[in-house]
């Protein structure tokens, strides 16, 4: 898997709290985390674009 930011390794990773072990892609190049909730969230955000807004020349 190439990671979005850099087009590195990702690797899959475990990752823990105090109460919570869970697993994502973390990259070996630029150290960028990929989960089920940061995928969802990005896919949120990008499904409710804003109005693109006209730029002001002079």
């Amino acid at each position: 898997m190439g990671c979005p930011k850099c087009n590195g390794l990702m690797m899959m990773e475990r990752f823990s709290d105090f109460f919570l072990i869970f697993y994502a892609w973390k990259c070996i190049n630029c150290g960028s985390i990929l989960d089920r909730t940061i995928c969802a969230n990005r896919r949120k955000s990008l499904a409710i674009e804003p109005q693109a807004q006209p730029v002001a020349t002079r």
